[in-house]
């Protein structure tokens, strides 16, 4: 056994013997995960493959890279709107100013979703769309959905959450952006706006917003990563391990660099959040459409959204929470949701562009094709 499996595997019996028994009896399945990613080799490629009715499928992905992450269907227990509370209320002792959030408008509210939550839950359902988020992958995505709700499944497809929808129980790889298997197999998810940024930065840009918080009605500990070292190693032992096999390797970048990862009808491109030093707008045209991207490093900000309007920073200051776009057609104020917050076009909303942050690897394996921006 390695020496990262063992550190990994005493770390993780030394938080068995400090918790309390209903704390382990909770999270039972995510441990079995745990210690079976630990246990098998990772120059083995055979762990857990899936056999019987769900092989026997009919799979638009390739099935042969499919893996069962954990025992079945809500495994992980996905969450059914939430409890939130507004920015410095109950149950928040768990956010630090450098944890990641997601965050959305929904048309009333703005509201953050940390992944210390979402790394436990991976799935937030509320009335007319869901937040997915998957650790492995380090993606998340907003969509709408209608009469239904979405679960774990327990399978992952290149490493990456496979959701189910309990309506018709198809089966929606969530960095496919559609269903793959069952009675909704090749509808496509509508992806809407989600802002993945620092929890500092987010609070400061919408000091109104609501924050899900850890009043969940599970017994997690949501100051610990339930993965262990697999996002923050640095080391050249563990920085590129991944825990289940993959359809396509490129050593391009990083295996755990983040990407915005962004699928038009003419490419697929990559572009590496770190990259982008000073606050950066960029105006790509690809075939007959028009995208802008805004990202910045310092703010772990990477976003895009469909639109012939050209844009460039009006202000950029996090600590006081002004960063806004304007627009050279109308002279209009946009924050960094897409949402026209002045001017002739104050109410407006732009599309989402086709695409979400995730890890390298994971963009890589899914989209051989991709390409990086340079």
């Amino acid at each position: 056994m390695s020496s990262l499996r063992q550190i990994t595997l005493l770390r993780f019996f030394k938080l068995m013997a400090t918790m309390k028994l209903k704390y382990f009896r909770d999270n039972f399945r995510i441990f079995l995960l745990m210690i079976s990613v630990i246990l098998v080799p990772s120059c083995k490629h055979e762990n857990n493959p899936i056999s019987g009715s769900i092989a026997e499928m009919d799979w638009l992905i390739d099935e042969t890279f499919i893996r069962r992450g954990c025992s079945g269907l809500d495994c992980i227990p996905s969450i059914q709107s939430p409890n939130k509370s507004q920015i410095g209320g109950d149950h928040l002792e768990f956010l630090d100013d450098d944890d990641l959030v997601v965050g959305i408008w929904d048309g009333t509210h703005y509201t953050a979703y940390p992944q210390s939550i979402l790394d436990w839950h991976e799935i937030v359902n509320e009335a007319g769309f869901a937040i997915s988020y998957c650790p492995l992958t380090g993606s998340a995505i907003h969509f709408t959905k209608e009469n239904t709700s979405f679960g774990v499944s327990g399978l992952l497809y290149n490493s990456n959450l496979i959701m189910y929808d309990r309506k018709t129980g198809s089966y929606w790889p969530q960095m496919f952006l559609k269903s793959a298997a069952g009675a909704q197999q090749g509808n496509a998810f509508e992806l809407q706006p989600l802002l993945e940024t620092t929890w500092k930065t987010w609070k400061s840009l919408f000091p109104e917003s609501r924050v899900v918080n850890a009043n969940t009605g599970y017994s997690r500990n949501y100051n610990l990563y339930p993965y262990g070292s697999y996002k923050s190693c640095n080391s050249a032992t563990c920085r590129d391990y991944i825990y289940f096999p993959v359809q396509n390797t490129d050593n391009r970048l990083p295996a755990k660099e983040r990407v915005l990862t962004f699928i038009s009808n003419e490419k697929v491109m990559a572009y590496p959040i770190t990259m982008f030093v000073t606050p950066t707008v960029l105006r790509e045209t690809m075939g007959e459409q028009t995208f802008t991207f805004i990202f910045s490093a310092t703010e772990d900000i990477a976003i895009g959204f469909e639109t012939d309007l050209t844009f460039s920073i009006s202000d950029w200051y996090p600590d006081s929470g002004s960063l806004f776009l304007t627009d050279s057609e109308t002279g209009s104020t946009w924050n960094l949701l897409g949402k026209a917050v002045d001017g002739s076009l104050t109410g407006e909303q732009l599309n989402a562009a086709q695409g979400f942050i995730a890890y390298w690897f994971a963009a890589a394996a899914y989209f051989p094709e991709i390409q990086i921006y340079n």
